[in-house]
């Protein structure tokens, strides 16, 4: 995955470099054309915003980070023999296998490949709220902020969730609480920018296929 490696890397780079008042603009540009390029419908993430609750929005944004998780690996797992480089169904199916979290799993996959560690940090941070929300049918109805603040797991949750780099604990706690749209946001723009890596370094080398309907 050393090419890989060096893809991100410049990729993180040109990240970095987008001017803030362009910035969403681009990374909403970028997600719709991810999900172009995999078969969802370009306005998912939009959608996924709107969720009536945060039960189906942690689902939701989990299952399409899973998505662009796998993509990436896909994309980076192949075999070079007698230099040809083979990367076909069964390398896919392999990877479709795999568990998200774990010793041999996609997130290890995506450290190898170089993923920045704050990409790392967000991706594993929202499969952990993600199954504390699928594995406790008592948490559907109970906000973000409400099931983070429960968890021994707080500090870290909050540091990866919020795309905040400084901040003071308490006082970011009770802005969510205000309003767990602040905190929806910082999701989404996290996730947008994951999305930014899966689409270049994956998922736009792709052939194109039809989209999911509606």
């Amino acid at each position: 995955m050393a090419e890989q490696k060096k893809r991100i890397k410049k990729q993180s780079k040109r990240a970095q470099e987008i001017d803030h008042a362009d910035r969403l603009r681009l990374l909403l540009e970028e997600t719709q054309a991810f999900c172009r390029a995999v078969g969802l419908h370009e306005n998912l993430i939009v959608e996924i915003a709107k969720a009536d609750n945060d039960w189906a929005f942690i689902l939701k944004i989990e299952a399409l980070i899973e998505t662009g998780a796998r993509e990436i690996v896909r994309h980076g797992l192949k075999i070079k023999l007698l230099n040809r480089v083979i990367s076909n169904d069964a390398l896919h199916d392999f990877v479709d296998t795999l568990p998200m979290n774990g010793r041999t799993s996609i997130l290890k996959l995506l450290d190898a490949s170089g993923l920045p560690p704050e990409e790392l940090g967000f991706v594993e941070a929202i499969l952990r709220v993600r199954n504390a929300y699928a594995h406790n049918i008592r948490f559907a109805d109970v906000s973000l902020i409400d099931l983070v603040k429960q968890r021994p797991d707080k500090a870290h949750l909050l540091k990866h969730l919020s795309a905040i780099k400084n901040y003071d604990e308490a006082k970011l706690i009770q802005m969510y609480e205000k309003d767990g749209g602040f905190l929806r946001f910082g999701i989404l723009d996290s996730a947008m920018r994951f999305l930014f890596f899966a689409y270049h370094l994956a998922a736009k080398h792709r052939p194109p296929i039809a989209a999911a309907p509606h």
